[in-house]
């Protein structure tokens, strides 16, 4: 799995900032920062730690002119493969012509990015927001049935699991090697799901090494909280 937290572009050959950088880093920060986002380096890039998933904020630049995208999106660190989501850009792109002109514009886009991640932080409050999630759209075989079938397998739904993996046997991957490569990381998950010690640790595993590769600290209580809180949620449904 390649992180998707250098998008494009070297975030830390970034240190010497111009002015419409500055005023992004400033704003950013003001939004963001208390909210527990942490800056990446000198970057664009902004994270918000959420133990076994995490909420990517990027001030994404632009080959052709200077200014900001903004991208916001969930990744899933439990997910050996297909663990970074893709969801539209919350706001337009804003050009930078002077400083006058570009703070409001870039102070309004920091606002609108911290609003979308304590809409992701609500969305997805527990591991059983984001099982439906993925439940409701498994339009296709591939990435996926996957993502269900392991987040299903850490849930305890062990059946529901065991069959979106079978489904991904009979996954015709056209010989394709990222395909191959999905359906043999499929079967070793589904290997283990009766045994739900080893499937847990695989998962931790999984997270702990997404983790170091975005350069976060170990966590290796980062799943205590799933039983208590998906437990809790199912008890107000009922």
């Amino acid at each position: 799995m390649s992180p998707s937290l250098n998008v494009g572009y070297d975030c830390d050959a970034m240190a010497k900032q111009n002015e419409h950088g500055r005023m992004i880093a400033a704003a950013a920060k003001a939004a963001l920062a208390p909210l527990g986002c942490k800056r990446k380096g000198q970057s664009r890039l902004w994270v918000s730690d959420e133990r076994y998933w995490l909420i990517s904020v990027e001030f994404q630049p632009s080959a052709w002119s200077k200014g900001s995208y903004l991208n916001v999106r969930p990744q899933w660190l439990w997910l050996r493969m297909g663990a970074n989501d893709s969801f539209p850009r919350p706001a337009d792109y804003i050009e930078f012509e002077n400083a006058d002109q570009f703070k409001p514009l870039i102070e309004n886009m920091a606002m609108i990015a911290a609003q979308t991640v304590l809409a992701f932080r609500a969305r997805f409050r527990t591991l059983s927001d984001v099982n439906r999630y993925f439940a409701e759209r498994i339009t296709r075989n591939g990435w996926p049935v996957y993502r269900a079938a392991v987040t299903a397998g850490l849930l305890g739904e062990v059946e529901p699991a065991r069959q979106l993996f079978k489904r991904l046997e009979l996954f015709d991957t056209e010989g394709h090697e990222y395909w191959m490569e999905l359906k043999a990381e499929s079967a070793k998950m589904m290997a283990l799901l009766d045994d739900p010690v080893r499937y847990w640790s695989a998962i931790l595993d999984a997270i702990a090494a997404s983790r170091k590769q975005y350069g976060l600290p170990p966590d290796p209580q980062c799943l205590a909280s799933i039983t208590s809180v998906d437990a809790t949620s199912s008890r107000v449904e009922q």
